[in-house]
């Protein structure tokens, strides 16, 4: 099945972004496209075909991410989700780092799941070492589209580690916020609870504010609605195979957590074909979202994914232990040497030597795990090293080092004549 002519158009407008890219700065994309089954509430589960693009740029101090889902349903495509994230964060200081981040996101699952909301957060985030780490974070969501009359107020916390080639982490989240509901029965008695708040006049409500700008203006109760949910996930990479996994369980009252939403479970697998194509199969619960009326639901995908995006980091940026397993270098003319590095699961790779004045060069992403640079490196006996993001400078692998004047080690890269 081909894809639709917008889809097109953004993987060419991905590709194009790509080039100009600056080369102190990674831009990755990908475009995912398979078979999904999706099923919330009463309604009968839907089989769609499903096209979701995404795109990411990252530098040292910042992000930006975009990605969307294009269903097609009813012979008709429809844009059923899209999001773009914004972040920036401090260098690392004492292990200890501060994080914003801001997001803006579209819902519209079918013509009456439909919103759109706009957050902010930010972080403290304190590191130990490359294994782990623990964070505290507050922020706000705004709603739309929805019968709220305040935003979600937002605290969380959580700790991450590594153990081999898995991640796991855990989380803690609140949410707080006010929710208006009717203030009378069937029969126009007044309900509202004690300790709720009766407002009148204007209130719209979720089901109007979807029909023509109309208004209910009736009388409401206003509530304080609050729950919080616990949630652990794991990540796991074994050589072409990506896992990932997450489960959760919601605390609050009946009235602001229904059961459907009270557990949840997700996972999916990435199976790399190449180091630009893979396999992607997943599926499981999704928690209902009652700050933005959205009921939970239940999904099953199978696809294919082209290109490559950074492995997923569950939003927890951490100090990558990963190796260099391949070192190569080769001439590419007048004087210029293409170094090419294999290593995966990571989002930048620089490498800085005598032959860059010792400021460090960003290499360029090829696919999966390969990267590249090109530099002028004259022949002769030079010094090199490279880092993972932003870790520590170290020797190439499979190549002779000798300690420099700062109580580290350099490699040693015999560069011979030109051919």
């Amino acid at each position: 099945m081909r894809a639709p002519p917008h889809a097109r158009s953004f993987a060419f407008g991905l590709a194009l972004c790509s080039l100009a890219a600056p080369a102190s700065a990674q831009l990755a994309s990908r475009i995912e496209a398979g078979a999904l089954v999706s099923d919330h509430g009463p309604a009968l589960p839907q089989d769609i075909f499903s096209v979701s693009p995404a795109i990411r740029f990252e530098s040292p101090s910042f992000s930006a991410s975009a990605r969307a889902s294009a269903w097609r349903v009813s012979d008709s495509w429809q844009l059923a989700s899209g999001d773009v994230h914004l972040a920036g964060r401090t260098p690392l200081a004492w292990g200890t780092r501060l994080e914003f981040t801001g997001n803006a996101s579209h819902v519209a699952w079918d013509p009456v799941t439909r919103n759109d909301q706009v957050e902010a957060r930010a972080r403290i985030h304190r590191m130990f070492s490359q294994r782990g780490g623990i964070w505290v974070e507050g922020g706000l969501e705004r709603p739309m589209r929805v019968a709220l009359v305040s935003a979600v107020a937002v605290s969380a916390g959580g700790a991450w580690t590594k153990i081999g080639g898995a991640t796991l982490s855990g989380t803690v989240s609140n949410y707080a916020f006010n929710r208006v509901q009717s203030s009378s029965d069937s029969s126009g008695v007044a309900t509202c609870a004690a300790g709720q708040e009766v407002i009148s006049g204007g209130i719209p409500t979720a089901s109007t504010s979807r029909l023509a700008g109309s208004e209910h203006q009736g009388a409401g109760c206003r509530r304080q609605s609050r729950f919080s949910d616990l949630e652990g996930a794991l990540g796991w990479v074994v050589g072409p195979l990506e896992i990932e996994a997450r489960g959760g369980y919601r605390l609050g009252e009946p009235a602001d957590v229904p059961v459907d939403s009270r557990r949840w479970g997700a996972a999916s697998a990435t199976w790399w074909l190449s180091s630009d194509v893979a396999a992607v199969v997943g599926g499981g619960r999704q928690p209902g979202n009652p700050a933005r009326g959205l009921p939970a639901r239940s999904f099953a995908n199978l696809g294919l994914m082209l290109a490559y995006w950074p492995l997923a980091r569950h939003s927890i940026p951490q100090v990558n232990t990963a190796i260099v397993t391949s070192f190569v270098m080769r001439d590419a003319g007048y004087s210029h040497r293409t170094l090419t590095l294999r290593v995966a699961g990571v989002e930048t790779v620089e490498v800085m030597g005598d032959f860059t004045d010792w400021e460090p060069r960003a290499l360029n992403r090829l696919g999966r795990d390969l990267w590249e640079i090109t530099l002028p490196i004259m022949p002769g006996i030079h010094q090199v090293n490279v880092r993972l993001d932003k870790g520590k400078w170290r020797p190439p692998p499979g190549m002779p080092s000798m300690r420099d004047g700062f109580n580290g080690d350099v490699g040693i890269l015999v560069v011979d004549e030109d051919r």
